[in-house]
């Protein structure tokens, strides 16, 4: 016959108060891990990736570094998406971190980028960077712009691509080495030429003897022989230049007190508002010379278009043909002109004869004569009849 076993009062009180207890413990360990807080509200984001790498739910979710939640899905999009959004992951971030809200951080110039956890592991994790004043704060199930980081399959195959291209150089290589071991080509000649070796022993000879005359020269030098020696360790020298530093030292200080000429150029107001006038006056002349040169332009431009006298002259092409003419004609009035006065020369024609013919000549200075001769007379008759009309007006009358 079996026995029932009663409980007590006593006894489930203390059941129950081990059961609070457990769950209080097992509350405060969760939460002790930042990862469980049933009274935290949390904001959801999105961000797309080409694929996942190792990324799955669960996955940590860091600003700049900090965590600030966690991945809750990542699920792939529909066949027909964007070769870079293949794969969607939603994360629950928290809402507020350091007592400032969250969305301060996280804008919409925020972007989101898949990082290993560890150098050997495949596990992902999503880097959000911190957004600009530029950008407004995110709203629940924003999706954030996303950057693929470079992951360790990505360097694996980078590596395998590099050995190849190794293996594709090792060949030619190997065989230009071995080239140079049986002496065929420059490099064969270099390894395996004694002269070679010989001519660079010489050449190393004649360096260590170059770098000891130089040694050699440089201990003259420091006990000051020599030019260079004396440039060195001559005090009298340091003194002139010392001297030299002062005097220029003088000058300039003369320079900025206003002494001599050069000091009156750069502490005279006077004549820098000289100065300023006549820069004046050349911007005004610039500005005339401009005005010129528009005129001048606009010269060019109405004779380039024919307009004006000169511009008809320049265009005109009835005016060319007019002036040639003219020429011609000019030209073939010199040609008979040169003519007559050839045919002159030669004695022909009226003006030929009165150039040549002496007769004519002698004529015409006999009648010159003659002219003169009856002038004078004419002249006498004119002072003897002044002298006495009587004498020529003689009247006679007669009757029967």
């Amino acid at each position: 016959m079996a026995r029932t076993q009663n409980i007590g009062m006593s006894q489930l009180r203390v059941g129950i108060f081990v059961l609070f207890g457990l769950l209080v413990l097992g509350f405060l360990i969760m939460n002790s891990t930042g990862d469980f807080n049933p009274f935290e509200k949390k904001l959801r984001l999105k961000v797309r990736f080409a694929q996942a790498d190792g990324l799955r739910d669960g996955s940590e979710v860091q600003l700049a570094g900090v965590h600030i939640g966690k991945v809750e899905t990542v699920s792939l999009l529909p066949p027909d998406s964007p070769e870079d959004a293949k794969i969607e992951a939603v994360m629950a971030v928290d809402k507020e971190l350091n007592g400032r809200p969250i969305t301060e951080r996280i804008r919409t110039d925020s972007t989101a980028q898949l990082v290993a956890t560890s150098l050997l592991a495949n596990d992902k994790m999503i880097n959000i960077t911190p957004g600009t004043a530029k950008g407004s704060a995110v709203s629940e199930n924003h999706v954030l712009d996303s950057t693929q980081a470079i992951s360790i399959n990505q360097l694996t195959q980078t590596g395998n691509d590099l050995l190849l291209q190794i293996n594709k150089i090792a060949t030619p290589a190997n065989e230009i080495l071995n080239k140079a071991n049986q002496g065929e080509g420059t490099l064969g000649e270099i390894i395996n030429n004694p002269d070679l070796y010989k001519s660079l022993d010489s050449t190393v000879g004649e360096t260590k003897l170059t770098m000891l005359k130089l040694q050699n020269t440089l201990d003259r030098v420091n006990k000051g022989d020599g030019s260079a020696g004396k440039l060195i360790n001559d005090p009298e020298l340091y003194n002139s230049l010392n001297q030299t530093v002062k005097q220029l030292e003088a000058i300039s200080k003369d320079i900025r007190e206003g002494r001599g000429t050069a000091g009156k150029f750069v502490t005279d107001e006077a004549l820098y508002n000289e100065t300023k006038q006549a820069i004046a006056d050349l911007r005004v002349t610039a500005s005339k010379l401009n005005g010129i040169a528009d005129d001048f332009k606009s010269i060019t431009t109405d004779l380039n278009q024919g307009k004006g006298t000169a511009g008809k002259f320049l265009k005109d092409e009835q005016l060319y043909v007019d002036a040639r003419n003219t020429l011609a004609r000019f030209n073939s009035t010199a040609e008979k002109i040169d003519t007559i006065l050839g045919e002159a020369q030669q004695g022909k024609g009226t003006i030929g004869k009165l150039l040549v013919d002496e007769t004519l000549y002698n004529n015409l200075n006999q009648t010159s004569s003659n002219i003169n001769q009856f002038s004078s007379e004419a002249t006498k008759l004119l002072y003897d009849f002044r002298q006495n009309p009587k004498k020529f007006l003689s009247i006679k009358f007669k009757l029967f």
